[in-house]
């Protein structure tokens, strides 16, 4: 029995293995289109056998040898990439894990029993009756857990509504069966209007191009838009494409996205090889990388100009189709932009993070952070590693010191947080600046302090404690495991807008949301296949 279950796990190893095997050159394909660049990548992948879950997930991951890598920088960005889309392979495996995990554990149990038969019988009575009483203890707790999980996802889960595409860019003109949800503005858009890399299979946190270009730079606040979002793509030799504008101030800020894939869709990319004409004079022009540059990609940035205030204008833009010479020369890629305009407010660091501070919006509140810390050890838990306590460290990983106010991502699933002032003084210096978590290079359209941290923190300065605490611990409960800052801990010390404030959070809506029932899957996709189609779309399978 035994023999046949271990054959049986290494079968189900070696199945999935061979599976992500096949899998993997898409996966290379949506991070680079370089034929070199991949062949290289597919080589990287270890083609051997692994004994347990655990080996399977290490053996998967590319690895740079340390000589190549010193050689060639430039691939070290495309691994990481890869291997984000390998992790995100992985979690949508779960089912098969899952199965894979519990087969690896009835087998270790096996084993401890034939371990305890080798010892006396009545050991192995003693032994048996203490597990067992163990596993119904276990069992209890987990019930406990699950209920106090369950309890809380009611507050945050939220109902799942019948797609409706009429904000796409389409205008809904078009009817695509595959469409995608921005996490910000919770709207609808075809997967063909964007890109077909923005498979919902691949994209963990899809944000639409118009909260892209939007929450770009929190430094450059949009006060109003003067142009909507509009796509640009080459169509012809040379593609133009003009809009008249007025504004009722005299500076604009001129935003540029390339929908190639989706971790390069979040930073500003103009066309590579193009111009940029304001009331018909040439204010920018766009030059490619060679094809020997170092550089992965081009520091591109936004442009801000200055234009007759209160008057008609024209924006063109122009991109230029590569001769056979400057393909040689160059890398260049034509593909789906899209461009907006704004009237934007500028702060400098001290100023932004006083803005961020002081509104509400800005902040998790306590409940939600404790709510936060038990959905997420629990729901590692649930993956087959237990874990009863999390330590995260109280210093910024950015300059090892003490953090002021902690602040993550709305799109960061860790507890661990980074120091906002350091954050931001350093973004301050950057050019161009791209808004990545340090921890876990998240994409971050805004920043979310985190209330409990917070309070620890100010009760840490409070009591002159900076040196006894580096770090902090909480159980999976969300309960602070230090006697002494228990005692101390007072929430009073919170700005009166974060005491009541009831933000939306993300992470806790996708924590609530990952377990749904099959009968509301069911309904969903009853209610996706039966829903009423605008009478002027064209259907499209």
């Amino acid at each position: 029995m035994k023999i046949m279950k271990q054959q049986q796990l290494q079968k189900d190893l070696e199945a999935f293995k061979k599976q992500l095997k096949q899998a993997l050159p898409t996966i290379i394909n949506r991070v680079t289109k370089d034929i070199g660049q991949i062949l290289y990548f597919e080589k990287l992948f270890k083609d051997l056998k692994p004994n347990s879950v655990q080996e399977l997930y290490f053996q998967s991951l590319l690895r740079l040898d340390p000589h190549i890598a010193r050689q060639q920088p430039q691939l070290d960005e495309p691994i990481q990439n890869i291997n984000e889309l390998i992790h995100l392979y992985f979690e949508q495996q779960t089912v098969k894990l899952q199965e894979m995990v519990l087969l690896e554990k009835e087998l270790k149990m096996m084993k401890e029993l034939e371990e305890l038969q080798v010892s006396q019988e009545s050991t192995q009575i003693q032994n048996a009756s203490i597990e067992l009483e163990q596993q119904k203890g276990m069992e209890v707790e987990k019930q406990n857990i699950e209920e106090i999980c369950n309890t809380i996802k009611k507050k945050y889960w939220r109902q799942v509504q019948t797609p409706n595409c009429d904000q796409c860019f389409c205008g809904n003109q078009l009817h695509y069966k595959q469409i995608i949800k921005c996490h910000l503005c919770e709207k609808h858009f075809h997967v063909n209007c964007l890109d077909k890399s923005y498979d919902e299979r691949y994209v963990k946190n899809f944000t639409c191009p118009r909260c892209t270009l939007y929450h770009m730079d929190q430094f450059c606040e949009v006060i109003s838009i003067i142009i909507e979002p509009f796509s640009f793509k080459k169509t012809g030799l040379t593609s133009t494409k003009t809009i008249k504008f007025k504004s009722d101030t005299n500076k604009i800020d001129i935003r540029c996205i390339r929908m190639d894939c989706p971790l390069s869709a979040e930073e500003i990319t103009w066309p590579d090889l193009g111009e940029l004409h304001i009331n018909n004079k040439k204010v920018a022009e766009f030059i490619p990388l060679a094809q020997q540059s170092c550089q992965h990609k081009r520091k591109d940035e936004k442009l801000i100009f200055t234009i007759p205030q209160n008057e008609e204008c024209t924006l063109m833009i122009k991109e230029i189709i590569p001769g056979m010479e400057q393909k040689r020369k160059y890398r260049i890629q034509g593909e789906l932009h899209y461009i907006a305009v704004y009237k934007t407010k500028q702060y400098n660091a001290k100023q932004l993070i006083e803005k961020i501070i002081v509104s509400s919006e800005n902040w998790m509140s306590v409940e939600q952070a404790q709510d936060f810390i038990i959905l997420q050890m629990n729901y590692i838990s649930s993956t087959g590693i237990k874990q009863i306590k999390q330590t995260i460290s109280l210093l910024c990983c950015l300059c090892s010191s003490l953090m002021v106010t902690p602040v993550r991502g709305i799109y960061c699933n860790h507890i661990q947080c980074f120091s906002l002032e350091n954050y931001l003084m350093m973004l301050e210096l950057s050019n161009p600046r791209k808004w990545r978590c340090p921890i876990c290079k998240a994409k971050l359209f805004k920043l979310q302090i985190d209330a409990l941290q917070y309070t620890i923190l100010q009760t840490i300065r409070q009591y002159n404690l900076q040196e006894k605490y580096t770090e902090i611990s909480f159980d999976h409960m969300g309960n602070i495991l230090d006697d002494l800052i228990q005692k101390y801990l007072d929430y009073n010390i919170l700005p009166e807008h974060v005491k009541t404030s009831r933000n939306r959070i993300l992470q806790l809506e996708t924590l609530s949301n990952q377990r749904i029932d099959i009968d509301n899957e069911m309904d969903e996709l009853e209610q996706l296949n039966n829903r009423s189609l605008n009478p002027n779309s064209i259907v499209i399978e």
